[in-house]
């Protein structure tokens, strides 16, 4: 009984060591997509804004083809756009937003130091980060 629990769990961790694989592989190849090159971007801006002006914003931003998602934090005062950077650049769209709402708004670029964190949600001393980065280094030399 034990050996097969043990069998089980053994099996069903090499399919998700191979599934991350396969995965990293795909991520690192050199094949260049063809079709919308989706990006995600965040606009911030720095007054408080009206919830029914954004939302005639979004209607009108998800309206657009290289428009794909449109999120809010009014409390925070930034927009989540995932965009087809193909056709339009975040600037151009933080731009278009400032004019929009008549407010300063600008596309955020994180620091040096966040850039070089990695994945902020995955610390680099777990056994996630040193997994992905043995295959990450594998499939990229």
């Amino acid at each position: 009984m034990i050996k097969k629990i043990i069998l089980s769990i053994g099996s069903i961790l090499f399919l998700l060591v191979l599934v991350l694989a396969v995965h990293i592989y795909m991520v690192t190849g050199k094949a260049v997509p063809e079709g919308p090159n989706w990006s995600m971007g965040k606009i911030e801006v720095a007054n408080q804004l009206d919830s029914l002006s954004v939302n005639e914003i979004k209607q009108d931003f998800l309206a657009k083809p290289y428009i794909r998602a449109f999120r809010t934090n009014l409390d925070q005062g930034h927009f989540i756009l995932l965009y087809d950077r193909k056709q339009v650049t975040g600037d151009d769209l933080a731009a278009e937003l400032g004019s929009k709402l008549n407010l300063q708004a600008s596309l955020y670029r994180p620091s040096a130091e966040e850039l070089a964190s990695s994945c902020p949600a995955i610390p680099k001393d777990s056994f996630t980060y040193q997994l992905g980065s043995l295959f990450q280094s594998i499939f990229t030399k």
